[in-house]
């Protein structure tokens, strides 16, 4: 078996959960990073398929770029299983599903946060991971999708994924702007680097993060971030392997297998346990 990973506290929190998995089932595991360079995965996976692994769990950075390697693995009967972001629809049919959030509906719920959050109606800036990939893509789908239309994004930024960084970018949109109102970062590492901006300038901005991590629920609580949107790895692992024990019974597997992810704010924040 092989896990193609790559780096955040999600991932943290999912790779603890697959070790625990495997070592509890007693399987060989071998894990490799791409560091969200596509070229990289291209080459891990095609090592992995010369290896002769059994199963490939992976994220795929570039959802379409990845086909090739998919449709290698396929030759050489080795199943693949998506996790945390979907491949391209065209290549489906190349792995035996997806585990994990709807990436889209998760944007689409912090589109919706921020909404309430403004009444549907202001100025925001938005602070995304890496882009290029199909994770910050689905999101950002999803929040334009949902994003009322009478709010106005000022300004977007990439602080990849990189807490201090975040703050530094939104440092800079407050240097830059004096009419911000809201604030979107891709996860709620991201958020709270977001947070400590805004609080150091003393002004009032409503800030919405992603991934429901026990800081950002603290936060919440405290009247920090006005809200996030669950993001649970321990459910989309469990959900990877439950796929694969159907694949091993000779079952049909469904192409998406969905794990909840509610928007949490400080209405119901305590209803909720954080994701990790």
């Amino acid at each position: 078996m092989s896990v193609q990973v790559t780096d955040g506290f999600y991932v943290s929190k999912y790779i603890t959960t697959y070790d625990a998995i495997i070592k509890e089932r007693g399987y060989d595991s071998v894990m490799v990073d791409c560091k969200f360079d596509t070229a990289t995965q291209i080459s891990q996976l095609d090592n992995l398929i010369a290896q002769k692994v059994d199963i490939i769990i992976m994220t795929p950075n570039d959802p379409k770029a990845v086909i090739p390697s998919l449709e290698n693995a396929k030759k050489a009967g080795i199943p693949v299983i998506a996790v945390q972001s979907k491949v391209d629809p065209s290549a489906e049919k190349l792995t035996l599903g997806y585990s994990g959030a709807n990436v889209v509906t998760m944007g689409a719920n912090a589109g919706e946060l921020i909404n309430e959050a403004l009444g549907s109606k202001g100025k925001i800036v938005c602070i995304n991971g890496t882009p290029g990939g199909s994770y910050v893509d689905e999101l950002n789908t999803g929040f334009y999708l949902t994003l009322s239309k009478d709010i106005q994004v000022l300004d977007t930024g990439d602080h990849g994924w990189d807490r201090s960084k975040a703050t530094a970018v939104m440092d800079n949109f407050l240097a830059k702007y004096d009419d911000i109102n809201g604030a979107w970062g891709s996860d709620d590492n991201t958020a709270l680097g977001i947070l400590n901006s805004v609080k150091a300038s003393g002004r009032d901005i409503k800030v919405v993060g992603i991934n429901g991590q026990g800081e950002a629920f603290d936060s919440i609580k405290a009247g920090g971030l006005y809200g996030t949107v669950i993001h649970d790895p321990t459910a989309a692992a469990n959900t990877a392997f439950k796929m694969l024990d159907m694949y091993l019974e000779g079952k049909e597997v469904p192409a998406n297998n969905y794990t909840e992810s509610p928007k949490i704010n400080k209405a119901n924040v305590d209803q909720y346990e954080p994701a990790f």
